[in-house]
């Protein structure tokens, strides 16, 4: 089976924990494109960077750093904050699965998973962008902050206690994690179970990362909330003529190849 490695482009804050990741995760500061080190792809056949939608362009830039090192690489811009790419990555690097299915295993994780984050102002905050009511918003001394919603098709910001509706598409979610949820005020926590779908809030020191630079703020708080369901992938219609993986669509994500089909053994014997 063709072994991967699974890099994530998140950056780490002075304070945050020991991440304790699988062997075959890596956690890399996006700016670093140095990185990984030989050491960290030895035994690797494959590797997958993932990062940020809103860094697409060094995610592309570590991936074309990686292929020149003479690896086969894909890479996915997600639509998640650093905390859900950091677990995405672990989830990936954990599962073991042919480098093939790893990047189709990605895909459905990233798709079925809720990411956003509660914080008290969104005077610096970029991505989703806020509405200058937001802003004025947040200069006022009352209400309960703001919940911004990263995962998706459309990204949002919205003041609690409105637009307070499950995001779509909904689905099947385990615990809504957070790194300080006691930081959270109870009509805020309300409104975040109701977006992500989830019940309860539980505390993950994972996800205590560095709120200001991706929220604007050191006060805000990054929620993650994956799947409860086992994830049903696609089943692999071949395989790459170029590095052996499987491919569960048309093309290998690695290569860019067509796939070679299975030979059909009824039909060998003309």
């Amino acid at each position: 089976m063709a072994a991967i490695v699974v890099s994530a482009l998140v950056a780490l804050g002075a304070d945050s924990p020991a991440l304790g990741v699988p062997s075959r995760a890596l956690v890399i500061t996006p700016g670093d494109l140095a990185a990984p080190d030989a050491a960290d792809l030895a035994g690797a056949s494959h590797a997958l960077v993932i990062g940020e939608r809103r860094h697409e362009p060094l995610v592309r830039r570590h991936a074309a750093a990686l292929a020149d090192r003479g690896l086969p690489v894909a890479w996915r811009a997600l639509p998640h904050g650093p905390g859900a790419i950091l677990l995405i990555a672990n989830q990936a690097a954990a599962v073991g699965l042919d480098a093939g299915r790893t990047v189709a295993f990605v895909d459905e994780l990233a798709r079925t998973t809720w990411s956003g984050a509660w914080t008290p102002t969104v005077a610096k905050l970029e991505h989703p962008a806020p509405s200058v009511g937001q802003h004025l918003r947040s200069w006022a001394p009352m209400g309960a902050g703001f919940v911004v919603t990263l995962s998706g098709t459309s990204p949002a910001v919205r003041a609690v206690g409105h637009d307070v509706a499950p995001d779509e598409p909904t689905e099947a979610r385990g615990p809504l994690y957070g790194g300080a949820p006691e930081w959270i005020p109870e009509a805020a926590r309300a409104h975040l179970l109701a977006a992500s779908g989830c019940t309860e809030i539980v505390e993950l020191d994972a996800l205590v990362l560095d709120p200001a630079e991706r929220f604007g703020t050191g006060r805000a708080v990054e929620l993650v909330a994956l799947p409860a369901a086992r994830l049903q992938l696609p089943v692999p219609r071949g395989a790459c003529p170029t590095c052996d993986t499987a491919v569960v669509t048309d093309f290998c994500p690695f290569c860019h190849v067509r796939r070679t089909d299975p030979v059909d053994s009824r039909g060998a014997i003309a």
